[in-house]
Formats: C-alpha cells, sequence, structure tokens
C-alpha cells in the first residue's frame, strides 16, 4: 500500500540550533514559520508535487520540475530566494553497485532545506542520526556543509578501494601478463568513468558555493565548503589516477595477448615451411598415374620416407642455426 504521505521524516530547528524530530501534521507549519526546519521526502510518491505546489508555492514550476526529474547529473542553480542544487550520492542500497550514484535534489534558503530522494541516500539517513544524537546546525549553510561532507566521506572508501585493487593486478598483470585479468580491468575502468562523470561536475557545484552571496551562507560556511571542494577534489585525481592506471594495465594486457596470437602465427609459419616440401612430395608421388618411380619396388615406400625424414632435419637444422627455433 502506498504511503499517503510524501515526507519521509523532518526537523524543526531552534536558534541554538539543536533540531527536533516532528511529525507530518506539524510539518507545514514548520516550513512556513520563521526559523530553520528541514523536510525530507520521497519522489516516488505520486502526491510529492502537489505537496511542493501546495506547501512551497513560491517555488517556480521549472524548479519542481528539476526537483522531480527522472535523471540528473549535479548542478547549482541561484534564485533570489535560494538555491537549487542536485547531488550524487554513493549506492549504498542492497544488491546495488556503489557507483551507480544515487541523485539527491536539495531547495535551501534560509529557513527551509528541502531534500528529495527516488533511492536513499544514506548520507541523508547518516545526518538524521547525527540531529538525533544531538548535532547542532545553526543555519542552512552549516547544514548544507555538513551534507556535503557525508556524501564524500561515504563515497571516498570506494574510490581508495579502486586504486588498492589496481595495485593488486598490477603486480599480477606484470609478472603473470595473463589475459584473465581483462573482466576485472574492463570493470575498474567502468567504476572509473561512472564515478567521474558525476564526481567532476559535484566538484563544481562546490566550487560555485564557495562564491555565493547569501547572509545565510557565512565566512564559516564558506571555509568549510573551501574543505569540502579540496577533499573532493583529491577524489577527482583518484579516480583519474584509477582511469589511467587501468588504461595501462589494459594496453599491456592488449600487448600480452597481440604477443601471444604473433607466436602463434609464427609457429605455424615455421610448421607450414617444414611441411611445404614433405606435400609437395606427397602430392608428386600420390598422382595415380603410370610411370610414378618405385611403383614396383618393395623397398620404395622406405626410401621416400626415408628422403622426406631428411628433408624435415635439414629444415630443422637450417632453423636453429638462424635461430629460427
Amino acid at each position: 500500500m502506498e504511503k499517503l504521505s510524501p515526507i519521509l521524516f523532518s526537523y524543526a530547528f531552534d536558534k541554538s540550533g539543536v533540531a527536533t524530530k516532528i511529525n507530518e501534521t506539524k510539518t507545514s507549519a514548520e516550513i512556513e514559520n520563521e526559523g530553520l526546519a528541514w523536510v525530507h521526502l520521497d519522489a516516488g510518491n505520486e502526491l510529492v508535487r502537489k505537496w511542493l505546489e501546495s506547501e512551497v508555492g513560491y517555488l517556480d514550476h521549472l524548479i519542481i520540475d528539476a526537483l522531480l526529474a527522472e535523471e540528473t547529473r549535479p548542478r547549482i542553480m541561484e534564485f533570489d530566494e535560494g538555491l537549487l542544487i542536485i547531488l550524487r550520492a554513493v549506492n549504498l542500497n542492497k544488491d546495488a553497485e556503489p557507483e551507480d550514484m544515487v541523485s539527491l535534489r536539495i531547495w535551501i534558503d534560509r529557513d527551509r532545506i528541502i531534500t528529495i530522494q527516488r533511492r536513499e541516500v544514506k548520507a541523508i539517513y547518516d545526518i538524521a542520526t547525527r540531529l538525533d544524537n544531538d548535532k547542532e546546525i545553526k543555519n542552512s549553510g552549516e547544514f548544507l556543509y555538513n551534507l556535503l561532507y557525508q556524501i564524500l566521506a561515504n563515497t571516498s572508501p570506494f574510490l581508495y578501494a579502486i586504486n588498492e585493487k589496481i595495485d593488486d593486478l598490477e603486480e599480477k598483470i606484470l609478472t603473470t601478463r595473463d589475459v584473465k585479468f581483462r573482466e576485472a580491468i574492463l570493470k575498474i575502468r567502468t567504476q572509473s568513468a561512472i564515478f567521474k562523470r558525476y564526481l567532476v561536475p559535484q566538484r563544481d557545484v562546490i566550487l560555485k558555493l564557495r562564491t555565493t552571496k547569501y547572509i545565510w551562507i557565512d565566512d564559516w560556511a564558506k571555509r568549510h565548503f573551501q574543505e569540502n571542494f579540496d577533499q573532493i577534489t583529491h577524489m577527482v585525481e583518484e579516480v583519474e589516477e584509477a582511469s589511467n592506471r587501468s588504461q595501462i594495465l589494459h594496453e599491456e594486457l592488449a600487448n600480452a595477448m597481440s604477443e601471444g596470437i604473433h607466436k602463434t602465427m609464427y609457429k605455424l609459419s615455421m610448421i607450414s615451411i617444414i611441411f611445404m616440401p614433405l606435400t609437395f612430395i606427397t602430392g608428386l608421388f600420390g598422382m595415380n598415374v603410370g610411370g610414378i618411380p618405385g611403383s614396383q619396388d618393395p623397398a620404395a615406400f622406405y626410401i621416400c620416407t626415408f628422403i622426406m625424414l631428411l628433408v624435415v632435419l635439414f629444415y630443422l637444422l637450417i632453423l636453429k642455426t638462424k635461430n629460427r627455433l
């Protein structure tokens, strides 16, 4: 049975930054009142658009469309009242690939924080847990910093794990040059490409936050956005390094495969060289016409076999002398 309300949870903050979890019936009033309030919505609920249009009526329909869009990439848009921010977080849902990053849509202004998910975003629930454990957040800028920090903290271990996998594969590939590792390298390249696709524009979002001019984004928040920026810059560098290293390993395996093919073709060529004169001899004496030498001699077969053996030994001796074997 579908949940009637699109609200997953909500909080109200007092002037000292202490958060109190509120029920759905009080959420609308807290969103309208002065003072910081946060509501987290489920975009999969069919009532979410109606709720946004009725409870946050000053939002342009283009903003609501962006908040509820099916596919999004990280971006930021400035408005007179506040910011529209789209972020991506690592996918930690059951049976999901971490690099299949989930989207988080945010409308944030001085008094309101509206976050919307289509799939569960662990960072959001981590923030809620910290608030339940008496974490104080005094304004919207501080909330945004904490959210960015949590998203990046959840993502970074997976990026470092990719480079650790490459370290392990690099040693094995350079030692054995076994092409069975191609699938593992292909997976790493795919993961790196997906992470980079979302992390680079997300870095641009954080860079933009450092230059926005809102009263609720104070100097403290901007200094901490710099910390977020440094953190994600390092993560992007990790992804780029993983991509470059996996490309090198891919080329190493491609070279190993090429060398293997060349060696096989070379061996086939040597075999062809050896058996070419034998084929000629057997073809010549295999003609079913009169006058074939030795056709009446019982020892002719053994003589012919001996001659062919001498031919093989002669070619082997030549190839060995020229270091072709």
